[in-house]
């Protein structure tokens, strides 16, 4: 009797000692992890998934003699981390960069991708360039001579803002920018080319005449053929908000491209802060920053036709959004906050997740924390990992979905988030400040100045009054 005692409560014992060890590994597990070396300054972080649907992790680095480097790094699922870094041989000249960094992708037979935007200035052009690719077949042992994702490889063309998934057929899709071809919109066009067996990218595919010239793309693709591309757009000139087009044959063709945003965010510039996209099962997830009048980051929803469903709100205080989608259907969004506390200014890792018409969050960094650029990837049915830059390294935390649990105030109304689509630019003048030429609503010139929008006849009149706006008079 006395020894089947002894042995029930050494029984229990053990499992609690069980308990602990698993809830230890858990805790540790979700702790934040320095990723890259100690010794160098790193950025540039970037998730997606293996063939098994396993996370893989790609970054940069650059040491003290200005030498860079890119690392990719494979998920161990035993001990719960990522694996040694494995290099990518990575030309000096790439452009090393958050909206536009080297990424990686994996085919459906283990195949490794890797693209980045390189810096080739010419006389004509000082931000002219290429992107590059190169392709491994050995899980990183050796890889091929960097080749370009474009089929124009002339000179002087500025190519960059390069996104990559993988598609549905095992292939590799890329989104990119590429050389202007309408200097008068200042915009560029976006392109898609995808890979064919080891013959690298093939496939070129117009998907936007004229975009904004310097925010990231975005692509996604589901396991049924449909493609999702997402860039900030170009209207009327000087409104910068986010557009999509789908294909539903693995990127052969694409659909005319819909702004769907409708921040009405009137700038003369390029808010260089880009915006992201998951598809599943036709339905396209998105998420990006504006400036606009109700500034923040935003959250929509758009059916098979681009058709919004919902939209909302994520914060106003919020920028560098990124999303994915788990298994169960539920959205996960990363992206940092500012919070101003006392005289100084911290910016945080916020982790949020939609489910249904409801939105939770957590905090994965300290209070006063100066984190910036996460990325995250859906891991196994309810987890995630996500990335960061903190203090010139790069961090990352496996993360349960359910620990995702503080629920967000939402207006009982979901349509006060929506911003009328805009029929016409309100201009300050009906006269061309310059040459006094009457001016209409449609112009394709315009600048956003002292909260003025001001319209010109032509690029010339515009370029000449910034060079000396006070001279003028608007009327």
């Amino acid at each position: 009797m006395r020894k089947n005692i002894l042995l029930y409560f050494f029984g229990i014992a053990l499992i609690q000692s069980c308990n602990s060890n698993t809830q230890l590994k858990e805790e540790q597990a979700s702790a934040p992890v320095l990723l890259s070396s100690q010794n160098q300054k790193a950025s540039c972080a970037y998730l997606t998934s293996d063939e098994k649907n396993d996370p893989v992790i790609s970054w940069c680095e650059t040491d003290s003699a200005g030498k860079k480097y890119f690392f990719i790094s494979y998920f161990n699922k035993v001990s719960q981390r990522l694996g040694d870094a494995i290099p990518v041989p990575v030309e000096q000249n790439a452009s090393i960069h958050e909206e536009g960094m080297p990424k990686v992708a994996i085919k459906g037979d283990g195949s490794i991708i890797a693209v980045w935007e390189t810096s080739s200035p010419t006389k004509e052009n000082e931000w002219a360039g290429f992107v590059h690719y190169i392709q491994s077949f050995d899980k990183g042992k050796t890889w091929t001579q960097p080749l370009c994702v474009h089929a124009d490889t002339s000179a002087g063309g500025s190519r960059s803002f390069a996104s990559i998934a993988r598609l549905s057929n095992g292939e590799v899709g890329v989104c990119w920018l590429d050389a202007s071809t309408d200097y008068k919109k200042n915009g560029r066009p976006v392109k898609f080319a995808s890979t064919e067996g080891n013959k690298g990218f093939r496939h070129e595919v117009l998907i936007e005449p004229v975009a904004c010239e310097c925010c990231r793309t975005a692509i996604s693709s589901d396991g049924n053929g449909n493609i999702s591309a997402v860039f900030r757009a170009i209207i009327n000139d000087s409104i910068r908000d986010i557009s999509i087009s789908t294909s539903a044959d693995n990127g052969k063709t694409f659909g005319k491209a819909a702004s769907f945003s409708n921040d009405n965010w009137v700038i003369n510039g390029c808010p260089h802060n880009g915006p992201c996209v998951a598809n599943n099962n036709g339905i396209s997830y998105t998420t990006w920053y504006t400036g606009g009048a109700r500034k923040g980051i935003y959250y929509e929803e758009l059916n098979k036709e681009n058709k919004a469903i919902i939209k909302r709100q994520v914060s106003p205080d919020g920028k560098n959004i990124q999303l994915c989608v788990l298994d169960d259907g539920a959205r996960m969004i990363a992206y940092n906050e500012t919070i101003h506390e006392a005289d100084s200014f911290y910016s945080r890792i916020i982790i949020s997740k939609v489910e249904g018409d409801k939105i939770f969050s957590k905090n994965i960094t300290s209070e006063k924390a100066h984190a910036f650029y996460p990325v995250v990837c859906s891991y196994e049915k309810d987890k995630i990992i996500v990335a960061w830059s903190e203090g010139g390294k790069v961090f990352y935390r496996l993360i349960s979905a359910d620990a995702v649990n503080n629920a967000i105030a939402l207006p009982s109304n979901p349509h006060d988030y929506r911003i009328a689509a805009a029929t016409g630019i309100k201009l300050t003048n009906h006269t061309d400040p310059v040459c006094g030429m009457h001016v209409d609503s449609d112009v394709q010139d315009t600048i956003h100045i002292d909260n003025k929008i001001i319209g010109f006849c032509s690029k010339y009149c515009k370029e000449k009054f910034l060079q000396s706006p006070g001279v003028y008079e608007v009327e």
